[in-house]
């Protein structure tokens, strides 16, 4: 392992940034190179990397998703948090934030691909916002097409705490894998909890409802892995009632409000129940991903 101001030197200019931990979260299904390039890109690529790597498997993990985990026990601080049984990602990032050694927690998802400035962007809105509770930003999706990277759409999100808000209002306005959270904040408002497909957002209206700033930082941050079948799957009656159901504790928090709550509703019923999932991909591509 390796000495923790010697990490914190290693960045090219970045020794007076304050340490920080990551979580990545691994069940049987991932893949061990993806793991690999996910971990390589937060690790050895970054220009401020984490001093901290905190390993959540979620269940029994195949040996060679280890073996890629244990490719950087020399590059960082590397904790294992075994689950005996999968748990599904609320209690699994849940785990990781109980199990922070320090006071800010970045997430690595398992097929994703860090910039190389994506750990340094969101620090340096730390130090000049500490009372934010999380810190995102933007990202690209990509496509892996068996000879190498196809370079998709760009994504961004509001980068005030208003515009987090009125953004919240009809979407959620972090995308998860590219942010930091603040440890003690998330404990605050009861951590991660499970909310089938919609943790996250169910964790962000709790921390505006409480009246904690989330910002997003204006760049890409991270290349995001998509799939032919990836906009197909955020659609059918299940997926719709559970939006709902989600919608409707945001009314009660008072990050909606009536009219979104039903003009939402409707919209989301015919994209997501109404709509072929090859329509849907064309129209979440055309109006609401920008």
């Amino acid at each position: 392992m390796v000495n923790k101001t010697d990490q914190n030197q290693s960045g090219q200019g970045k020794s007076s940034y304050p340490p920080f931990s990551a979580m990545i979260c691994l069940y049987k299904n991932n893949d061990a190179k993806e793991v690999y390039d996910a971990l390589h890109s937060a690790f050895v690529d970054q220009d401020c990397p984490p001093t901290e790597l905190v390993a959540v498997l979620d269940g029994p993990v195949p040996d060679a998703v280890m073996e890629s985990v244990d490719q950087f026990l020399d590059k960082t601080e590397v904790k294992k948090v075994q689950l005996e049984k999968n748990m599904g990602h609320g209690v699994a990032r849940a785990t990781a934030i109980e199990n922070s050694s320090y006071p800010w927690m970045a997430i690595i998802d398992a097929d994703d691909i860090s910039a190389k400035d994506r750990f340094s962007s969101l620090v340096d809105v730390i130090i000049k916002h500490p009372e934010t509770a999380v810190v995102g930003g933007g990202y690209t999706e990509f496509t892996d097409d068996g000879t190498g990277r196809v370079i998709g759409k760009q994504r961004m999100l509001p980068a005030s705490p208003e515009g987090v808000r009125q953004c919240m209002q009809k979407r959620s306005p972090v995308a998860q894998a590219t942010a930091m959270l603040r440890v003690d904040a998330i404990k605050d408002v009861g951590n991660y909890q499970h909310w089938y497909n919609n943790e996250d957002f169910y964790l962000w209206i709790r921390l505006v409802s409480r009246g904690y700033d989330i910002r997003n930082v204006e760049k890409s941050l991270l290349l995001v892995r998509t799939t032919p079948d990836f906009y197909d799957r955020r659609g059918g009656l299940k997926y719709w009632k559970n939006e709902m159901a989600l919608q409707k504790f945001s009314l009660s928090s008072g990050t909606t409000t009536g009219v979104q709550f039903i003009l939402g509703g409707i919209l989301r019923f015919m994209v997501q129940v109404a709509m072929p999932g090859k329509v849907r991909t064309a129209f979440y591509n055309k109006f609401l991903r920008q």
